[in-house]
């Protein structure tokens, strides 16, 4: 059954869904060329200090250390479950470059002041982190184009790939644009978050479009845009419901993680947001626009409002379709079939054995 307020005319507003895409990745394009992304030390180098220390201790303490030193740019991040607001028993230290002398300095005021244990020096090199940049790069573009031959192969053409890559370059934009933004640290969680949004968003689209598929020879005189509209309204109600069940644990680890995982699930929360939006208001409508270039589809004109009396009886059509498909029998429904054997097995034996005690010929 579906929902009727759910019921809209999304083809007839795919203008507006382009438009409020348009500016969102407009301002995210606009934020990467002028303020650009704040890369952590994994992608531009730098120093990496991680600690433990017995007791919680502020994160102002560990900062008044790095300042010591003559490092006040030093990015102090507090890790695990805090105490008192910003008390921690793990931290991290970022720093983009300490001498010899400073780092030496640094272990042991770290190690006599605050007393802290299971010290730890990472150092990458500026080349280093471009390989890593490179190579996080190449992740997200041979995953595209991995995901553009599995569509096409699926859905045999290139009609159906191409809004899918259009989606997921919209929601990369997009997540990427936030974190400029925001001025987030991107790290290596930020890249594997991405990844992760990407294999998401592709998922919530396949469901939409083969719901497509599943109705085109079903509707054969319905316009491609009435054939999405009936795919949306059938599908749009576990979409929205597997949205906001992701969302819960990742809006979970976003509040209560520790600074790594509440990076990632950030990533998260734009991105599956995105996600959701592109599959319904972007795949979708560019979809119906690509296709209704087609000959075949070009012919087809509804003249009545998609809400109206053409909607209702395409919806008709697709809920009667659906209905004649068989269902999987439940346990009751096989033994209810056993009894109704067994009964009909039984009546035949009892007329079988009522003809032998008869003499011959009929009784008068």
């Amino acid at each position: 059954m579906i929902v009727k307020h759910l019921r809209l005319d999304y083809m007839g507003k795919r203008k507006l869904w382009f438009a409020i895409s348009g500016v969102v990745i407009v301002v995210s394009v606009l934020s990467l060329a002028t303020r650009g992304l704040n890369l952590g030390i994994d992608f531009r180098g730098g120093v990496q200090i991680t600690f433990k220390t017995a007791k919680p201790v502020a994160i102002g303490d560990v900062r008044l250390q790095t300042q010591d030193i003559g490092r006040k740019d030093a990015v102090v991040q507090g890790r695990g479950k805090s105490t008192n607001g910003d008390e921690y028993r793990s931290f991290q230290v970022r720093v983009k470059k300490l001498t010899q002398a400073q780092q030496n300095r640094l272990d042991a005021d770290l190690t006599d002041k605050l007393h802290a244990t299971s010290v730890n020096t990472k150092n990458v090199s500026s080349s280093f982190g471009k390989q890593i940049a490179r190579s996080a790069i190449i992740a997200v573009l041979f995953s595209l184009i991995v995901i553009t031959l599995y569509i096409a192969v699926r859905f045999k053409g290139l009609a159906f790939a191409v809004p899918v890559i259009a989606a997921l370059i919209h929601d990369i934009v997009i997540t990427v644009g936030i974190y400029s933004l925001t001025g987030r640290e991107v790290t290596e969680s930020t890249v594997a978050a991405v990844l992760t949004v990407l294999g998401y968003s592709i998922y919530d689209t396949i469901i939409i479009f083969d719901r497509i598929r599943e109705n085109i020879p079903i509707m054969r005189r319905a316009s491609f845009a009435t054939i999405v509209n009936v795919s949306l309204w059938e599908t749009i109600r576990r979409s929205l419901a597997t949205t906001f069940i992701t969302l819960l644990p990742v809006g979970a680890l976003f509040f209560f993680g520790g600074s790594t995982l509440k990076d990632f699930a950030f990533a998260l929360l734009v991105g599956v947001t995105s996600g959701a939006y592109s599959s319904i208001f972007i795949a979708a409508p560019i979809l119906a626009t690509w296709k209704e270039r087609e000959p075949e589809y070009h012919r087809r004109k509804d003249s009545d409002s998609i809400a109206g009396s053409v909607g209702d009886r395409v919806l008709k059509q697709a809920e009667i379709a659906a209905s004649e498909e068989p269902t999987p029998a439940t346990p009751v429904d096989v033994i209810e079939d056993a009894i109704t054997v067994v009964d009909s097995d039984a009546k035949r034996e009892r007329r079988r054995q009522r003809r032998k005690t008869r003499p011959h010929g009929r009784a008068r």
